[in-house]
């Protein structure tokens, strides 16, 4: 079964899916991140908060919806020629969904006439930056990622060229 048949994917709309994104945002982040992230960082994440981050991101950019049994399995978001989530259930983590939804995303980005593509990933995410590395990501920055009580958080920058 292909990546294509296995799940279902759609855009998000504005006010229809800001709650499903910022519970599916909380659930990834705490799926992905212990060990990255401080303890106090997840336990403080609030999918209502999430959602309201959503409704001004779905109306600066576009974003995809990964879908398996009517329940979300990942999800992506680009405005301009950042790629701004990419995020996926743990379960669903190697299947190629990560890979589908990013092309998705690339695809919406050179439809803006871009040639270039960019993300920022933590550093000490070892399994998403070896993914981006196979999908053909340049690391070329590091910058602290903006947590005031946390400023040793880092994250790097990685370029893709696209086709």
């Amino acid at each position: 079964m292909s990546v294509r048949t296995r799940y279902q994917f759609r855009m998000a709309m504005p006010g229809r899916d800001e709650t499903l994104l910022g519970r599916l945002t909380v659930a990834c982040w705490r799926e992905a991140y212990p060990g990255m992230l401080p303890r106090d960082i997840l336990d403080r994440l609030d999918a209502g908060r999430e959602a309201a981050k959503w409704r001004g991101s779905l109306q600066t950019g576009i974003a995809w919806i990964a879908e398996q049994a009517g329940e979300p399995a990942g999800f992506g978001h680009m405005r301009g020629a950042e790629i701004t989530t990419l995020y996926l259930r743990k379960q669903d983590w190697g299947s190629g969904l990560g890979a589908e939804l990013l092309s998705r995303l690339f695809d919406e980005i050179a439809c803006l006439g871009r040639r270039e593509a960019f993300l920022w990933a933590l550093e000490k995410n070892a399994r998403a930056r070896a993914f981006y590395e196979r999908m053909g990501g340049r690391c070329v920055a590091r910058r602290p990622v903006g947590f005031p009580r946390h400023p040793e958080i880092m994250e790097v920058r990685y370029d893709f060229v696209l086709d």
